[in-house]
């Protein structure tokens, strides 16, 4: 009966020595020996940390276009946005601190793509990028007509283009449009052109228009700016701008975000980030101006480039949207 009890003894400790390490051992091996060799796609494994903890790492990887791949995420500090742009509308939400989150994603295209942050996560915010080169057939790229006009005019972006005469108000668009289909047989061919409003500040179109007193021109230079703005693009450029430009510029535009005080410190904007919703910063300055501020960045500020984050489509509505701060769309 000792001898049974004692092989009975043996095999409970067997049983448990296997449940404790060999469980796990097979579950591993499985995870991280046979399954990556089972799956066709590949994982690229991805560490979200704040800038001075090192950003993205790897902070550049490569891919082949069409090839679809799994970025494996993971964030050892605080919480992070993880989108990639131009354009696609890849958007995959927030990593929190201890979490890991898979995304699957094909590359339709040759290019360079970026991998962004888009959730304050530090006062270097503005530096969480990560480069992904995309292989395939060489795509002709086009050179974009905004850029080329601003560096044929050799106009500094970076400067500022103040505007001498403001509004007493808050111009409105649906007053203007009223307005406007009544004088518009008789106002300056110029400001009827949207190639020329394109390359013009809206005060320059105002001073043209000396037959209307200063509210009612305010109003006809609204209704020219944002009459034909679709609403739909308007609410998907305040998205954007939620996630990639209040923290510093503010919900409001007025510059004041969580994010300015800090670069403000840190040496970077100089007074602060610019304040959409000031008239005398906005009024001034053309929608190339903007245009090109957005996709090149501002140099020598902490005010990054979105050419590699938004499309030029998407880059153009958000100055539309810009436009809302200082002109009601009511």
């Amino acid at each position: 009966m000792k001898f049974l009890a004692d092989r009975a003894e043996q095999r409970a400790i067997i049983a448990l020595i296997f449940i404790v390490i060999g469980v796990p051992v097979i579950i591993l091996g499985y995870q991280f020996g046979i399954r990556p060799r089972l799956n066709t796609i590949r994982t690229i494994d991805i560490v979200a940390a704040a800038p001075e903890n090192g950003g993205f790492q790897p902070a550049a990887f490569e891919v082949n276009a069409g090839e679809t791949i799994r970025l494996r995420v993971s964030s050892p500090d605080v919480v992070h946005g993880l989108a990639i742009g131009p354009g696609e509308g890849w958007d995959f939400g927030i990593v929190k601190p201890g979490e890991v989150k898979e995304i699957e994603i094909t590359f339709p295209e040759a290019g360079r793509y970026t991998l962004y942050c888009n959730v304050w996560c530090s006062p270097s915010h503005w530096r969480m990028r990560a480069a992904i080169d995309v292989f395939g057939d060489a795509l002709a790229t086009t050179p974009d007509p905004i850029i080329e006009r601003l560096t044929a005019q050799e106009i500094n972006i970076d400067a500022p283009h103040p505007a001498e005469n403001v509004p007493a108000e808050k111009p409105s668009v649906t007053r203007g449009k009223t307005l406007l289909a009544e004088v518009q047989s008789s106002l300056p061919p110029d400001v009827l052109s949207a190639e020329w409003r394109q390359s013009h500040s809206p005060a320059e179109a105002r001073a043209l228009l000396i037959n209307l007193d200063d509210a009612e021109a305010w109003d006809v230079v609204a209704a020219l700016w944002l009459g034909d703005a679709d609403p739909v693009q308007l609410d998907e450029s305040q998205v954007l701008y939620a996630k990639n430009c209040a923290a510093c510029h503010g919900a409001t535009g007025n510059g004041d975000g969580i994010g300015a005080a800090t670069l403000i410190e840190q040496g970077y904007m100089g007074d602060g980030p610019a304040a959409f919703a000031d008239p005398t910063t906005m009024l001034g300055a053309s929608s190339d101006i903007l245009y090109g501020k957005l996709r090149r960045g501002g140099m020598g500020t902490g005010m990054p480039g979105f050419g590699t984050v938004f499309t030029r489509e998407q880059s153009a509505q958000m100055i539309d949207y810009l436009w809302t701060f200082v002109f009601s769309t009511e």
